[in-house]
């Protein structure tokens, strides 16, 4: 029988392709992986429905603020423990002497984007003139050294309230937006598919 012996490596060397192969997938799974797994604290609730609206793929620095009815607010049924609902099918709420406490804010503070999770932010402080969600906010766009923040004049805000909530309510989150100084405000709301041969409304 014929013996048949090793090929001989060419100067000795080891072809590294396949290992180069492997590391360029796992930099790709990371990627994606490390996409896939970015958070931006939007809280799951009933958006308002529009026809019209710009699909928005990259919101850099972006904060997303989630406004919300505090569930204490409810109306419940004292016969059945339910909350009480009005003709058009909507919770009733009892209106506090303080609309602010009627309110429920929250965002990611920490991290504007990518980590930590969504905390409630009040609107206003226990103290005068004290106003937490503004002062986030300005940080944003001034910049904090003692929270590593640049200065980042484009900073923007996504608004995401929910469909029922009553506008006076709403108008306090956009009144400190706008003292904040946000100039890019975008507004979160579902697709509606438009009947056919119907006129869009104004």
């Amino acid at each position: 029988m014929a013996k048949h012996s090793m090929p001989e490596m060419k100067e000795g060397s080891v072809n590294v392709t396949p290992l180069i192969d492997v590391v360029m997938c796992l930099i790709i799974f990371f990627m994606l992986v490390a996409k896939i797994g970015v958070s931006t604290g939007a809280a799951k609730m009933e958006l308002p429905e529009t026809i019209v609206g710009t699909k928005i793929e990259n919101l850099g620095e972006n904060l997303v603020v989630n406004v919300l009815n505090d569930p204490q607010t409810i109306i419940n049924d004292p016969t059945t423990g339910q909350p009480k609902k009005n003709e058009k099918g909507q919770i009733q709420r009892r209106k506090l002497g303080d609309p602010y406490e009627e309110l429920m804010v929250t965002a990611m503070v920490d991290q504007f984007q990518g980590k930590g999770e969504a905390k409630q932010i009040k609107l206003k402080g226990v103290a005068a003139g004290d106003f937490p969600f503004r002062r986030v906010l300005e940080a944003a766009i001034k910049g904090d050294p003692k929270k590593g923040l640049k200065p980042n004049p484009d900073f923007s805000v996504t608004l995401r309230a929910e469909r029922d909530i009553e506008y006076r309510l709403l108008q306090l989150v956009l009144a400190e937006i706008a003292q904040a100084g946000v100039k890019n405000v975008n507004y979160a709301a579902v697709g509606k598919k438009m009947v056919e041969g119907a006129a869009p409304a104004h």
